[in-house]
């Protein structure tokens, strides 16, 4: 008899291994880093609303330190095995705070000038 309360699907693939959800998050950094960059290039900057352009700023700060801790992150996991857990989270929050201020500049960006 079948168990009635299996829900998931017996195919489903086995969660990717740490090293690959690590492998991942680093390329959607870096992918949201380029994007990032791209435009802060390419939107000149009086398009900006100056809460926006604040944003903007806090992104690239942030995005800075991360680039600054990384080398440091990666050495503390060598005395600390939860470090791997603090760098993904780091990641995560990074991620989004980068592809929220690549919504402000593409809005900026196709709004009419003036």
């Amino acid at each position: 008899m079948s168990d009635p309360f299996h829900i998931l699907d017996g195919d489903m693939d086995a969660p990717p291994a740490f090293e690959e959800a690590v492998r991942e998050a680093v390329a959607r950094l870096d992918e949201t880093a380029a994007r990032f960059e791209a435009l802060q290039s390419g939107v000149p900057a009086e398009r900006y609303t100056d809460e926006e352009w604040r944003v903007i700023e806090g992104a690239a700060a942030e995005l800075e330190e991360a680039v600054e801790r990384a080398e440091e992150s990666y050495v503390a996991v060598l005395y600390d095995s939860h470090a791997w857990y603090r760098i993904m989270e780091s990641l995560q929050r990074i991620t989004l705070r980068l592809q929220s201020a690549v919504g402000i500049m593409e809005r900026a960006r196709d709004r009419a000038p003036g």
